[in-house]
């Protein structure tokens, strides 16, 4: 996004946008390098967003290469983590433009969203065991924007297990299905689960599924886009595939 596209050697499985990035070898999964593909890269910096605690750093460090870390958790790291990855890529000018658009645009969007009356959204981040997001996680924020109210941010986390009965006790009015199906329709999945009919998501046919996630959950440049396509969702103007 800020040109320097050019620069990379080495990218993850995760790492898949902007198509040209397919021609870039993938050295491992995200946040499970192979450590023999990243020596072969001859990397001369390896960018992480945040691998302090898993062990991984440490490795990295050991094999002399140099690393930078780039923490992006909230919205308004983007903009700061773009700012951070031009400089060390002396790609100032175009970093900055891009993150004074999006500080801009974000704002917008603070600013235009509803701070009452807003539809009670549940999103299911895996099933099982079934996992919410809190009240600190990027998508809450992204909810917030987009016009709704995460039934979650009532726990200070970034995401935790609930039962079932919990989501039928908060009576959710939109479902988010933003967990990876195993096998069949998640929103067929969620709309026959025993106790959920009498959800109001479910009785009204507000669950999604086939939902954007790269751009609804990846921090980064495309992050408007996520909150405009989860606007229209959580609105009622895109119908339930």
């Amino acid at each position: 996004a800020i040109g320097a596209g050019d620069t990379l050697v080495g990218r993850t499985t995760a790492c898949t946008y902007p198509p040209a990035v397919s021609r870039v070898p993938a050295i491992g999964d995200f946040g499970t390098p192979s450590f023999e593909s990243v020596v072969a890269a001859s990397p001369t910096l390896i960018l992480d967003i945040d691998i302090k605690s898993s062990g991984i750093g440490p490795r990295l460090d050991m094999l002399g290469l140099r690393r930078l870390s780039i923490p992006c958790r909230n919205l308004d790291d983007i903009p700061t983590a773009i700012r951070s990855i031009g400089i060390v890529l002396r790609r100032e000018t175009h970093a900055d433009m891009l993150a004074d658009s999006l500080n801009a645009n974000i704002e917008d969007f603070r600013r235009a969203a509803p701070k009452a009356n807003r539809p009670r959204v549940f999103v299911e981040l895996g099933a099982d065991p079934l996992t919410t997001a809190g009240s600190k996680s990027f998508v809450s924020e992204v909810i917030a924007l987009a016009g709704g109210e995460n039934i979650g941010d009532k726990i200070a986390r970034a995401q935790f297990e609930i039962q079932p009965e919990w989501v039928v006790s908060h009576n959710p009015d939109v479902i988010l299905c933003m967990s990876l199906p195993s096998g069949g329709s998640l929103r067929n999945l969620v709309m026959k689960r025993p106790g959920w009919a009498g959800i109001s998501a479910v009785r009204n046919g507000r669950v999604y599924d086939n939902l954007n996630l790269d751009v609804m959950l990846m921090p980064g440049p495309r992050v408007l886009q996520g909150i405009d396509e989860l606007r229209a969702t959580i609105a009622g103007i895109r119908k339930p595939d």
